[in-house]
């Protein structure tokens, strides 16, 4: 994870993309070029037993032509199926390389950035976007440029055999400028169309199904159907008319493919009626233009998808290529990290907010102290947890953490010498030592069941189906909340943390979970810098300072006892809890 660093940009378009890769593509291409080789001579071939060895009646000529023509085919299936398996290869792990540079460039952009993003949003980039950009690699590097390449080749030998009937094929360059010109632009827009429709959609549907618990708990269930229902209907509008104009794009390269083609063999089969071309002459031509309309009917397909992955990868461009990343780059590391935290004239704000979230807050806090911020809703408790763990940056003051300005140091390395402790836990979907490792990788199973009998875990676990290999479902479900929180609070203590912040871990749950929790973070706290969010103040009668929020401002700070005593802004907090949280 040190190693770390933000990719690079992308170029601005696929094919420029594709382009940077080309030497990865070139063994698979160059097999797939080599296979068109073998077969290109065939026109010849025909032409030659028909109108050399069949006229001569020389069976040897006929046997021996049809020998070579066997072996190159043989040599053609070999390349072809080596050189799909070669490219199949390289574009899997160009599109791989390609979502890890998405998720990587997600580890790197700022919270103020990502705050405005739907998750759905970022998901369709990281699996759709990239999927429609694979989709396309392969149509184009094994078939549309080799066919392309092979019609050329084609039309050579056929204007070898004769220049006149070659000259029929000049009917193709109209067919593509009117093509062309008709149907680029419309496929370019209804696809970028379709595609944000289909990014909507995403975002909206992991929002709605997110929110399944809230939507049936209301009884909105028709509302937040019509929501979802709404994003549909864009997804099949826009998909029905990128259909309409693909269906009339192929319809219309059908027909001329037909024409030419009918031009083609009628015209041979006139000149050969005048004597002009051999038989065999007119029968090469007939060979040949299934090869040369290949890329023409080819063209309506590839076209498409590339419109598709062309859409899909300036949505992945916009990503990797977004400025708001976060803007630490220092490298010092304080050994052993002591856990003194400095907030010197600290101001911050919210980009969509008129006013301050942090105001002129200044705040020393020493090692292996116990602190504890309170205040109403909107006091700027969380907001001082995120800057100090580099998650915003304050527009003026200073931070500094052991002394070293937090612009110093090496923020990725500060915090994993962190943990958090959050009022809904986040968990994985894995099992409960799975979870627990996500702290440290290379802990043994003796540090895990040391962990959690410190978070009064092991008890539960020990009564799950499989123990610390029992999976607990997507976010923790098969647990109570209470399970979910001590499980996170075990991960907490196998992570060692020199600095452990704590937002609000009790509010949700009931007393007996409560207090079994309160136990496990004593023994967390020990030894170590601590800073609590308090919602319910009774969680924090033994912190060894409180620092009373308001308005992004430091209104007051002492002990609990002194606090409460001193008949202000604290004890106003206190007496509007019941009596039993308080």
């Amino acid at each position: 994870m040190s190693n770390l660093a933000v990719p690079s940009i992308l170029p601005e378009s696929l094919l420029r993309f594709l382009w940077t890769q080309r030497r990865a593509f070139l063994p698979g291409l160059g097999l797939a070029i080599l296979r068109i080789l073998t077969i290109a001579p065939l026109p010849i071939i025909f032409q030659r037993i028909l109108d050399v060895y069949l006229t001569a009646k020389d069976v040897q000529g006929i046997l021996i032509l049809s020998a070579v023509t066997i072996v190159l085919l043989i040599i053609h299936q070999i390349c072809s199926v080596q050189g799909a398996s070669l490219l199949a290869t390289t574009v899997t792990r160009v599109v791989l390389e390609l979502r890890g540079r998405i998720f990587q460039k997600v580890q790197f952009l700022s919270f103020g950035y990502l705050d405005r993003q739907q998750t759905g949003r970022l998901l369709s980039k990281y699996a759709f976007d990239t999927q429609k950009v694979e989709g396309v690699i392969m149509p184009v590097l094994n078939s549309f440029i080799p066919d392309s390449l092979y019609s050329l080749i084609t039309l050579g030998v056929l204007v070898s055999l004769n220049l006149k009937l070659s000259l029929v094929v000049v009917l193709m360059l109209p067919v593509f400028a009117i093509m062309r010109a008709r149907y680029f632009d419309r496929f370019r827009a209804k696809n970028e169309a379709n595609r944000v429709a289909q990014e909507n959609l995403t975002g909206a549907a992991n929002e709605m199904f997110t929110a399944l618990k809230l939507v049936r708990v209301y009884g909105e269930e028709a509302q937040a159907a019509d929501h979802l229902a709404a994003s549909n209907d864009a997804v099949a509008r826009s998909r029905v008319e990128l259909i309409t104009v693909s269906t009339s794009f192929g319809a219309f390269s059908f027909a001329a493919i037909k024409v030419l083609s009918l031009v083609v063999v009628a015209g041979g089969a006139l000149l050969a009626i005048h004597g002009e071309v051999s038989v065999g002459t007119v029968i090469a031509f007939v060979a040949g233009v299934p090869i040369l309309v290949g890329p023409i009917q080819m063209f309506a397909g590839v076209s498409e998808q590339y419109f598709t992955a062309e859409a899909g990868y300036r949505s992945i461009h916009e990503l990797i290529n977004a400025p708001y990343v976060e803007e630490w780059h220092g490298v010092r590391r304080p050994e052993p990290l002591r856990g003194r935290i400095t907030f010197e004239h600290v101001q911050f704000r919210y980009p969509e907010s008129d006013r301050g979230a942090i105001n002129d807050l200044s705040l020393d806090i020493a090692p292996g102290e116990k602190i504890a911020f309170v205040g109403p809703s909107g006091a700027g408790k969380s907001t001082l947890a995120n800057l100090l763990l580099g998650l915003h940056r304050a527009q003026s003051g200073e931070i500094r953490i052991d002394g070293i300005p937090q612009a110093e140091l090496d923020l990725r390395w500060f915090r994993r010498r962190t943990a958090l402790v959050m009022q809904e836990s986040i968990l994985l979907s894995g099992s409960v030592a799975d979870n627990l490792r996500f702290a440290r990788t290379d802990a043994t199973d003796e540090e895990l069941h040391a962990a959690a009998r410190l978070a009064h875990a092991e008890e539960f676990i020990l009564r799950l189906p499989d123990g610390y290999a029992t999976r607990i479902g997507e976010r923790g479900a098969l647990l109570s909340g209470g399970q979910r929180q001590r499980l996170a609070i075990a991960r907490a203590i196998l992570r060692d943390p020199a600095l452990l912040i704590l937002d609000e871990p009790t509010s949700a749950l009931d007393y007996e979970s409560e207090r079994l929790i309160q136990r496990a973070l004593d023994n967390l706290a020990r030894g170590r810098t601590v800073i609590t969010i308090a919602h319910r103040l009774s969680t924090i009668r033994h912190a060894d300072r409180i620092i009373v929020l308001k308005e992004g401002r430091i209104v007051e700070q002492g002990t609990f006892a002194q606090l409460s005593a001193a008949g202000g802004y604290f004890s106003h907090l206190l007496g509007s809890q019941p009596a039993e949280s308080a």
